[in-house]
């Protein structure tokens, strides 16, 4: 397994409320690390070496942390190196990070602001090249091996005949894998080394969680209204493999002309918590306290 690497360089340390910040500057847009006070890091901090290599885009690394990307999956457009200087701008309550036009033409920022005992985090996605693009928002938050994910299979709602919910699977999923427990309202993944996995669900709950060191990480996707999302419609993911493991959010898609953007919301929340039953129910009901 590739090692860990300690903090980026050049790294920007800041506090918003309860929250002890990392954002890097030498790449990104990127959140490097996250902590509740004196907690644990809630993010994956990896090695240069954990990368993808391709012959059309480039080599990508992973970093760990907290990411934008663009779905669906191209790799000329997701896996646009982003090796680049970031503009970050901090504020008392708020930090914006700004990169440059990527090679694929596109412009990203993250924006994270202090919502009372929680974080607001907006992500946005400009277009710069004079090429309309089809695109969807996708925030990643890349966690440590040695915690368990959470992922609601089905909120709230009245009782009916019809079809409310989704599960979505990959070509690499299987579904005896033992780090998979089926539970009767959500699938816990075991955050430890393995084969690539992945699930997702939609349309909703739109919530995420990760417990780890005795502390629960909860993320939550407000709704973007109608419209065409990727995936076949997974809101919600989560993808495992023998580095790291991914907390997946992502936006409808959106048709962009040169100079027009699409942002994407989601509410971070960091909490103690020591029991995965406790944690399970905090993030099946929605209450992450």
């Amino acid at each position: 397994m590739p090692g860990v690497a300690a903090r980026p360089p050049g790294a920007v340390d800041l506090d918003l409320g309860p929250y002890r910040l990392s954002i890097a500057t030498a790449y990104g847009p990127r959140v490097a690390g996250l902590r509740l006070e004196a907690g644990p890091e809630m993010f994956a901090v990896l090695s240069p070496d954990v990368v993808i290599d391709r012959p059309d885009s480039g080599t990508y690394r992973f970093h760990g942390g907290h990411r934008l990307w663009a779905s669906p999956e191209v790799p000329t457009i997701t896996y646009a190196p982003d090796e680049h200087p970031c503009d970050v701008k901090t504020d008392t309550d708020r930090v914006t990070i700004t990169g440059p036009a990527d090679q694929a033409g596109l412009i990203k920022s993250i924006e994270l602001r202090l919502d009372g005992g929680r974080l607001s985090v907006g992500h946005t996605i400009v277009n710069a090249a004079p090429e309309t693009i089809e695109l969807a928002a996708w925030a990643i938050t890349q966690v440590p091996l040695g915690g368990a994910a959470l992922v609601p299979l089905i909120a709230p709602g009245p009782p009916g005949l019809q079809a409310s919910h989704s599960l979505v699977l990959w070509p690499y999923t299987d579904l005896s894998d033992p780090r998979l427990t089926w539970l009767e309202q959500a699938v816990i993944i075991e955050s430890v080394a393995g084969t690539p996995l992945k699930v997702g669900t939609g349309p909703a709950p739109r919530r995420l969680g990760f417990l780890f060191q005795g502390h629960l990480l909860t993320k939550d996707a407000p709704s973007a209204g109608a419209g065409s999302y990727p995936d076949m419609g997974a809101v919600a993911q989560v993808y495992a493999d023998g580095s790291f493991c991914e907390l997946e959010s992502v936006g409808p898609i959106t048709s962009l002309e040169q100079g027009a953007g699409v942002s994407h919301q989601e509410i971070w929340e960091v909490t103690p918590c020591d029991d995965l039953d406790d944690a399970y129910r905090r993030v099946v009901d929605g209450d992450g306290r």
